[in-house]
């Protein structure tokens, strides 16, 4: 029943559970777009390799932050191109840390191992992030 006495008709969507990890990983992107903003701005600003970053974080990480936030949101609502943003903003997200990551390690000798431990973990965990949301069961459950 809604407030003006009427039988509200359910959705598809709201009789079946999510998949699991789906609520969760949807927060965890809207918090992660979120800080790659000022997180961004930060490693432009306080890294020596000042010039690179700035070209890389204006062309390519603030437009990947704001794609993965519209995602987030669009998968916390329920919406299927949701689904579809977060799959695009991931495969930018790959597309921008990769070879920065690979170009990074090879020019700069300062923090290498640091570097390299943190570019593996970003790599690793936007994989598994792009392969969750690419399951056919995501798509079903939003349809």
């Amino acid at each position: 029943m809604t407030d003006d006495g009427s039988i509200a008709c359910p959705t598809f969507a709201m009789l079946q559970q999510p998949p699991r990890g789906y609520v969760t990983l949807a927060r965890l992107g809207l918090v992660a777009n979120a800080l790659a903003i000022p997180v961004g701005l930060g490693v432009i600003l306080l890294d020596s390799w000042r010039t690179p970053n700035l070209v890389v974080g204006a062309s390519a990480v603030l437009p990947t932050a704001v794609v993965g936030l519209v995602a987030s949101i669009g998968l916390l609502k329920w919406r299927a191109w949701g689904q579809i943003l977060a799959i695009v903003a991931l495969a930018m997200a790959l597309a921008v840390a990769l070879p920065y990551g690979i170009v990074r390690l090879a020019l700069l000798s300062e923090g290498r191992l640091v570097t390299a431990l943190l570019s593996g973990l970003l790599w690793s965990a936007t994989t598994a992030a792009l392969v969750f949301w690419c399951r056919p069961c995501i798509r079903r459950y939003l349809i």
